[in-house]
């Protein structure tokens, strides 16, 4: 755990550098560039880091071997199955420089989504860690393409462009074929935050976390059957993971409510998308398979927590009970108050979650080891 504390240290380090004070777009640049040339490192050289890892290794040497005489791999999608095939093509390469190529897919579309995207960016990166999808790109490999396109995917949501959404979802879709539940989603997303679709969003979520068994043992009866009756349905992940993703969402509806969050289109859909999100991470508590769809969520929750932040700091925080009692927290030190207690609570439950997710050894990432030797291997 030691690695990866100093390289969380390392990502505060440079944050306070370039972005602590008078932040701009420059800084925000080179933060960005550092901190994410040393995420690929960390990512690009590692050795048995993942517990994917060894069975991506072996299907691209099976694959590199067999060439384009047979599209099919087990049950891999035909979209990474051709991009393995058209890396194997390369003179010399082996799995190793295959996954420093994977890495860059994964790292560069990253580093861009939360530059163009996220108020504060080094607070969206050090959540990308500790929210797990840096892990999760180390082993759901397939996974991390589909999202990497999913990038793509929320510029057109934003613009209401469905038809070259559901084409950039469909395409994600030959990688990972779960991110087709992201095509109903785009309704979703268009409901307007309050407390009538809060409570209309919690009896889908009891209801969905009653039926949740039937629904799954219906879908792997023609889908997936291998995991049919296995742990990953019948067991589940702990509630902690819940927590993090529950408590942004609650800030969200209470500041959308007091108006202190402005309901633009945007911060509306990564309301609702945080929103569904947390659904999926407290249902992965009853089946551990609901994980992989929880982490098409999780960047969008990535970039509320700055919303929410910079929101307390310019407009702090005034509501008007029904009895009179008010709560006005809007002068210049009140603001500066509360918007620093929400960053700090947040990000101190986020190493919470990062680290009781090390311990419990998640995505196989607890020690980390290098296959180059300047590297640090332990």
């Amino acid at each position: 755990m030691l690695f990866y504390t100093v390289n969380n240290l390392l990502l505060l380090f440079w944050a306070a550098i370039f972005c602590f004070r008078k932040p701009n777009k420059i800084k925000d640049i080179i933060f960005l560039m550092i901190a994410f040339s040393q995420l690929f490192l960390i990512m690009a050289f590692r050795n048995q880091i993942g517990y994917d890892y060894n069975m991506y290794a072996v299907g691209f040497r099976n694959m590199s071997a067999a060439g384009f005489s047979n599209l099919n791999y087990k049950d891999w999608e035909h979209g990474f199955n051709i991009l393995t095939k058209l890396i194997g093509l390369i003179p010399g390469i082996d799995y190793d420089f295959y996954m420093v190529i994977l890495s860059v897919i994964a790292i560069v579309p990253t580093a861009i989504f939360i530059y163009k995207n996220s108020k504060v960016p080094w607070i969206s990166t050090i959540l990308y860690v500790n929210m797990f999808i840096y892990f999760m790109s180390m082993n759901f490999l397939r996974q991390m393409i589909a999202i990497s396109i999913l990038y793509l995917a929320w510029e057109c949501m934003k613009k209401k462009r469905f038809i070259l959404y559901a084409l950039l979802i469909i395409a994600a879709s030959f990688f990972h074929q779960t991110i087709l539940i992201m095509l109903p989603v785009y309704f979703l997303v268009k409901m307007r935050p309050g407390i009538k679709e809060l409570i209309m969003y919690g009896f889908i979520l009891l209801w969905f976390y009653a039926a949740s068994t039937n629904a799954i043992e219906l879908v792997t009866s023609f889908y997936h059957e291998e995991y049919t009756n296995s742990i990953f349905v019948k067991e589940g992940v702990s509630l902690i993971y819940a927590i993090l993703p529950i408590i942004i969402v609650a800030c969200a509806f209470i500041l959308s409510k007091a108006k202190t969050i402005e309901l633009s289109k945007e911060n509306k859909y990564l309301i609702n998308l945080s929103l569904i999100g947390a659904i999926m991470m407290l249902t992965m508590s009853k089946h551990s398979i609901i994980e992989r769809l929880s982490y098409y969520f999780i960047p969008f929750m990535i970039l509320l927590v700055p919303v929410i932040y910079k929101s307390l700091k310019t407009r702090g925080f005034r509501y008007k009970f029904e009895s009179g009692v008010e709560i006005d927290l809007t002068s210049k030190k009140s603001k500066l108050i509360i918007s620093m207690c929400f960053l700090v609570g947040i990000l101190l439950l986020s190493y919470f979650h990062f680290y009781f997710g090390l311990h419990e050894n998640a995505h196989g990432a607890e020690k980390y080891s290098s296959w180059v030797s300047w590297f640090y291997s332990g």
